[in-house]
């Protein structure tokens, strides 16, 4: 009995009704574990009838998911014929986009796809594709998910902060049930079972409304309540008869879905024992499997299933799956719980390199963990070395690909040591040049360029494509250097010995990572057109091999170029190509370099809301690599700093210590900016010089006009020492030709650096023009420094803004007023920080701040504030 879900079914009803007009729709229904989303789900697919064609695939918690396996759960349904089994996954995404485009049939297509927190990367990414083309389909497509576990889903965090404003997108969540709606369950359960009686109150306290957890209750034929749900699913299983209690165990270890014809297998007592469970609502039977009626239940089934016959029913149903030739994911799933450690590595490691050439690069992840965590439980003969370095190796890639560089390095370092121990000469040699691009993500400079030395000095000798890729390192770390002249020369000697090698992958992989090298630096220091046209030729060369990392690369390069050198349009265009690119691919560590992009982008353009968003998403990330936070650190100072919030002390000293940790130009370059900025619009000219000072030596020596101007441009005028060209807005600065170069910001669109040149001019007029600029774009910090400044020389300053226009009335910034509505709902830090798409920290930044502007020391008290408080 479906009760308090009308509002929920009438408005998945009318995104119906707007895909049958064409205007698709990807809804997100979320809600705690048992609250009612299959049900909801399940009961509005059912009453559609024959206004939609209706296919429903589920994503498997029971183990490490098989990559893509609720697409081809759909596929049957959707495509006329079915694909080739080599298809890849971007024809699988292409043939299912074009089906809810053009259904074969006169209405929508309606698809479900239940227990998204379960997805693989894979499915995920098709999810992202899907929810940014979904608005021209003629489709409605329903995703579930659970709200508590989007934290640990990893991906699925991700997917609902990149998808929250594309177009087709809406979110439905799905409430407890109120103490009216367990009444009216508890009324009907009574005239069913007039013997019977509970409290409707009590039931609903202790269920706090969750509707499986009543449902459970209410058939548990208990005369109290018990404390927990857990307990009212057990005495369920109780009244089963004996061989009905082992065939539900037998299903719940199963899995999520349990085939029949599997079944009929391993049921000592056939498939007849499955009645009682099933006549009893436990069980469901559909599609030729049966299934829990609620995934909880499942898992506290299997739970209490004892060891020994846990063990044994998993080696029994692992024993019949490997005969059926199942798929890798799921057998090394049953060999890990059935402790067939030789079994479990075997399958688990075809099952993490099939999982990675599908871009499932998490799920890999985990499969040769799980390898590798039974190769040390082996009995009698153990794995061979090279194996176990292998493992180590495939696990680094995948750890490294997916943002995970702390681990990547320990993974790639023991593979190293065993090839150490074996002689292996040219696998150590390579292991240390992966090191060394390791320890640069993770800002460890120092010790990258003692790894890459040491590549060198053990492959030094035989022209092999390991000895290349060695060069090719160098070159790059000389690139993040600036130095135009070592990385032409690293870059020369990697080309020259790439026409000793044999064509192949391995030789465009290396052509490819030099030309991206030598043409980044020749954009940066050098012939900017010739760079171009190097770095679209990698771009071009890794996207035909399908070479990811490399073609994203080029991505970052051309955007982060474009970006320093405010080529607004061309940055724009490699930063949406890129982020497209990395994302359908699972390229985690690029993509968040390609967001961070986007926000100094959007710093620069002057739109610092758009600029604070992106920071803090990226910020967010739970496996941010350290030279990653570096950018939007910097950026959402800039935001807060220039919009007169607090909290950007904390983020200068982030980023501070990274740039220190880093070395480079282009890390130290932008910290000495920003802080010299900060003093600036303190008031604190002198300590502006003094930080630009501090960093003189370092940028004059480097090979980039953009972050060696971002620093001289403080430097007081009299104190100005002759230097290298640096540019063109920056040596009108530099030259004291102030409204020169406020014209050459303008072009370039920069409206915060055309503002702060007319400012620092001293001219009244100047100064008077700044003001007005800095309001346009919300900088109220540097206008309210002009109006002071003007104020002091005994000029009128031009009036600010009135407080109803610029902030919130009780003093709160754009987001803090967000954050201050669901407050006022009751919503926890963790919730805020999933509705607004932010990480929990930042979330709590702004309740802290929230409460101070209100004068009160807890929610409780902030609930009976002032209304300009709440």
């Amino acid at each position: 009995m479906l009760v308090e879900r009308d509002q929920q079914l009438e408005t998945l009803g009318s995104y119906l009704d707007e895909a049958v007009a064409g205007h698709g729709r990807l809804v997100y229904v979320s809600g705690e574990a048992g609250i009612g989303k299959s049900a909801l789900v399940t009961s509005f697919a059912e009453s559609v009838g024959a206004r939609a064609q209706v296919s429903i695939a589920y994503c498997d918690g029971s183990a490490t998911p098989s990559p893509l396996g609720p697409l081809r759960e759909l596929l049957p349904t959707l495509l006329p014929r079915p694909l080739p089994d080599a298809a890849s996954r971007q024809e699988m995404f292409t043939a299912v986009l074009a089906a809810l485009r053009a259904p074969s049939g006169p209405v929508p297509r309606l698809v479900v796809v239940e227990d998204a927190h379960w997805a693989d990367q894979a499915t995920l990414d098709f999810l992202l594709r899907l929810a940014r083309r979904v608005h021209d389909c003629r489709a409605l497509v329903i995703v579930s998910f659970r709200r508590e576990d989007v934290d640990m889903a990893l991906g699925l965090g991700q997917l609902l902060g990149d998808t929250a404003s594309a177009a087709g997108t809406r979110r439905l969540d799905v409430p407890p049930l109120s103490r009216e709606g367990v009444a009216t369950l508890v009324a009907s359960r009574a005239r069913s079972d007039p013997g019977r009686s509970l409290d409707a109150a009590r039931l609903h306290e202790i269920t706090h409304g969750n509707a499986f957890y009543v449902t459970e209750v209410l058939s548990s034929g208990l005369d109290t309540v018990p404390a927990q749900c857990r307990d009212a699913i057990l005495a369920r299983v109780s009244t089963l008869s004996g061989p009905a209690r082992h065939a539900i165990e037998v299903v719940a270890l199963a899995g999520a879905r349990a085939e029949v014809d599997l079944l009929e297998e391993v049921l000592s007592d056939g498939l007849s024992a499955l009645d009682e469970a099933l006549a009893r609502g436990l069980l469901v039977e559909g599609d030729g499997a049966i299934t829990f009626r609620h995934e909880l239940a499942r898992l506290v089934v299997a739970e209490q299933v004892p060891v020994g016959r846990r063990i044994h029913q998993h080696r029994r149903l692992f024993a019949a799956l490997e005969a059926r030739g199942s798929d890798p994911a799921r057998l090394a799933h049953h060999a890990d719980a059935a402790g067939l450690s030789q079994a479990t590595i075997q399958h688990a490691a075809v099952a993490g390199r099939l999982a990675s050439e599908l871009g499932a690069h998490r799920e890999a992840a985990r499969q040769f963990e799980r390898a590798l965590a039974h190769s040390a439980h082996l009995s009698g003969e153990r794995l061979p070395d090279d194996e176990i370095a292998d493992l180590h190796w495939s696990l680094g890639y995948e750890l490294y690909i997916t943002g995970r560089v702390a681990e990547a390095s320990l993974a790639v370092a023991t593979a190293r040591d065993i090839w150490e121990r074996r002689g292996d000469t040219t696998r150590v040699g390579d292991a240390w040049r992966c090191l060394s691009r390791l320890l640069w993500f993770e800002g460890r400079n120092a010790e990258a360029e003692v790894a890459a030395e040491r590549a060198l000095e053990v492959l030094e000798g035989a022209p092999t494509p390991e000895l290349a890729y060695a060069y090719s390192n160098m070159t790059q770390l000389r690139m993040l250097t600036s130095d135009s002249e070592a990385t032409r020369t690293w870059g020369a000697r990697t080309l020259t010995l790439l026409d000793s090698l044999q064509d192949g992958r391995a030789r465009t992989e290396l052509r490819a990572h030099a030309l991206n090298n030598l043409g980044s630096i020749e954009i940066v220091a050098g012939d900017r057109p010739a760079g171009i046209a190097m770095l679209e030729e990698s771009l071009d060369l890794s996207r035909r091999a399908d070479l990811h990392e490399h073609a994203a690369r080029a991505y970052v390069n051309l955007a982060s170029s474009a970006i320093a050198q405010r080529r607004h349009d061309d940055a724009r265009r490699h930063v949406a190509e890129g982020i497209e690119y990395c994302v359908e691919r699972d390229l985690d560590s690029w993509t968040n370099y390609l967001f961070a992009c986007d926000s100094e982008l959007q710093v620069n353009r002057g739109d610092l809301a758009a600029a604070e968003r992106r920071a803090e998403a990226v910020l967010g990330h739970p496996s941010l690599a350290s030279a990653a936070a570096l950018v939007p650190l910097v950026s959402l100072a800039h935001v807060r700093a220039r919009r007169g919030e607090g909290g950007h002390e904390d983020l200068v000293a982030r980023a501070a210590a990274l740039a220190e940790g880093i070395g480079e130009v282009q890390a130290v370059a932008p910290v000495a900016a920003l802080r010299s900025e900060l003093a600036w619009l303190a008031g604190r000219d002198d300590e502006a010089g003094d930080v630009a000072s501090a960093t003189l030596d370092l940028v004059d020596q480097a090979d980039c006009r953009w972050n060696r101007g971002a620093v001289l441009r403080w430097l007081p005028q009299g104190t100005r020492r002759t230097h290298r060209e640096v540019a063109p807005p920056f040596a009108a600065e530099l030259a004291g030709e102030w409204r020169q170069a406020a014209a050459l910001w303008q072009a370039l669109g920069c409206p915060f650096d055309q503002a702060l040149a007319l400012a620092r001019s001293g001219d009244v007029q100047d100064l008077t023009a700044a003001a007005g600029i800095f309001d346009a774009i919300k900088a109220h910090a540097a206008a309210a420094r002009c109006r002071a400044t003007l104020r002091a020389r005994g000029a009128q300053a031009p009036r600010a803004p009135g407080s109803a226009t610029r902030s919130h009335p009780g003093g709160l910034t754009r987001r803090e007023a967000e954050v201050a509505e669901l407050l006022a709902q009751g919503l926890s830090d963790s919730a805020i920080a999933e509705r607004l798409v932010i990480s929990r920290r930042t979330a709590e930044h702004h309740v802290s701040s929230i409460l101070a502007k209100a004068g009160v020391r807890s929610r409780h008290e902030l609930g009976e504030g002032p209304p300009s408080a709440r």
